[in-house]
């Protein structure tokens, strides 16, 4: 149940541009938060930095929204952003390369299988690893790993996922259309019932862009 003092901001955030409402205090309200200000977030990930979209009391009738929640509690704006959280999200920053190598040293020590695709240190000890899943992985064996020999913890995001970082994973399917055919692929348009979805034949699904996109964008240093 919502608390009567609390409304609701929309907040962009994160490395990929997430999306999502959360919870606002009366008291930060009176600040006079508005679109545009940044702002310091507790999200699923942890903390970290967002911007104002829709600033607090101000939804429109014709949006929607949900704030997210977890086992700690709802989703919330903790604070506007002040000088120190800035120097935390340089500082994050500044060690964006050194902890996109740690990372990747690991998972190929370790022979996981999946493609590190980028690294997000937030503004507390978490980092983020954005990644495509070769195959179906045990993410908890692989946290408890970092967790023992590293200094800091880490997230994961599937970046074939059809699902934000709040939300449960999808079912596989074809992210252009969300047809019910299946498997991502190429013929899975081809092969799809003709009632199955109104969208034109096309070129595989939105995954499979996103992994066309991002598969050299960051590669260790050194490589070709």
């Amino acid at each position: 149940m919502e608390s009567e003092s609390e409304t609701d901001c929309l907040v962009r955030y994160g490395l990929m541009g997430h999306v999502g409402w959360f919870a606002v205090a009366d008291e930060l309200v009176e600040e006079g938060l508005g679109r545009g200000d940044s702002v310091v977030l507790r999200t699923s990930r942890g903390l970290e930095l967002g911007e104002i979209l829709i600033e607090p009391g101000a939804k429109s009738p014709g949006s929607s929204g949900r704030v997210g929640e977890d086992s700690i509690g709802r989703f919330r704006v903790v604070r506007r952003a002040g000088a120190e959280d800035f120097a935390l999200r340089d500082e994050a920053e500044r060690v964006r390369d050194e902890r996109f190598a740690d990372c990747l040293a690991l998972i190929e020590q370790e022979g996981w299988p999946l493609e590190l695709i980028d690294v997000e240190p937030l503004l507390d000890p978490t980092t983020v690893l954005h990644y495509l899943a070769f195959d179906a992985i045990e993410i908890g064996p692989i946290r408890a790993r970092f967790r023992t020999t590293r200094d800091y913890d880490v997230g994961f995001e599937d970046l074939a996922a059809d699902s934000n970082p709040t939300a449960a994973p999808a079912q596989r399917r074809c992210g252009d259309c969300d047809c019910p055919e299946g498997t991502c692929a190429k013929t899975a348009k081809a092969s799809a019932p003709a009632d199955a979805c109104a969208e034109p034949a096309h070129d595989g699904c939105s995954s499979c862009g996103v992994a066309a996109l991002l598969k050299d964008r960051r590669k260790p240093v050194g490589a070709g």
